[in-house]
């Protein structure tokens, strides 16, 4: 945090695509600038950069990687003992093709995402658990292609989760859990489904 209105935001994810970490499936590393709109929603854009390894049953010929960017709308809500927050977020994307490995991009693809995203949140104890910094988290999303996309598809992915999450400190939080991620791929046409074992780790620090 800076002030009261604006911060500065670093989001880093690294993803295997075993159970025991021995196959990298993706890193991602998203900074960017946020600001407080007031009565809790949030402004934000930024930059990402993605690194997609060779994984699963129908890899990718090579490793590639994509240049993001990207603006977003957060909108809080409560409704009884359930905090509501629905993400809006827009994609740019340039995405390299790489035709085997070792070698240079041949090009860069661009197409243009949007993403919706809705999370649940409730306390452990308005449920009756002892568990004073626990709460229970789920959440939903929604990737589609905007505009004109070289395969003509629309839908891009979908993803279910639901977590357990604790407080560490007011400044500090774990949550851990499971989420179901389904990838319609590209020019193959083919569905990747991957049940996931998520870890996330949230700090804030400033004022």
């Amino acid at each position: 945090r800076l002030d009261g209105r604006w911060a500065l935001h670093l989001e880093a994810q690294l993803r295997r695509a075993d159970p025991l970490g021995r196959t990298t499936q993706q890193l991602l590393l998203r900074p960017g600038v946020l600001f407080n709109v007031g009565g809790g929603a949030q402004l934000g854009a930024g930059y990402a950069w993605v690194e997609t390894a060779v994984y699963g049953e129908a890899p990718a010929a090579a490793p590639f990687g994509e240049h993001r960017a990207w603006q977003q709308l957060v909108v809080p809500a409560t409704t009884g003992p359930v905090r509501w927050s629905t993400r809006f977020r827009t994609e740019q994307r340039w995405i390299a093709q790489v035709p085997r490995r070792g070698a240079e991009p041949t090009a860069w693809r661009y197409r243009d995402r949007v993403r919706v995203m809705t999370r649940a949140s409730v306390d452990a104890p308005r449920l009756g658990l002892p568990l004073r910094r626990a709460y229970l988290t789920s959440y939903g999303e929604l990737f589609l292609h905007a505009g004109e996309s070289w395969e003509g598809q629309i839908f891009d992915q979908s993803r279910l989760a639901a977590q357990v999450g604790w407080r560490v400190t007011p400044r500090l939080r774990v949550e851990g859990g499971y989420m179901q991620q389904y990838i319609q791929r590209g020019g193959s046409r083919l569905g990747e489904n991957n049940h996931t074992l998520v870890v996330t780790m949230f700090a804030t620090t400033g004022r």
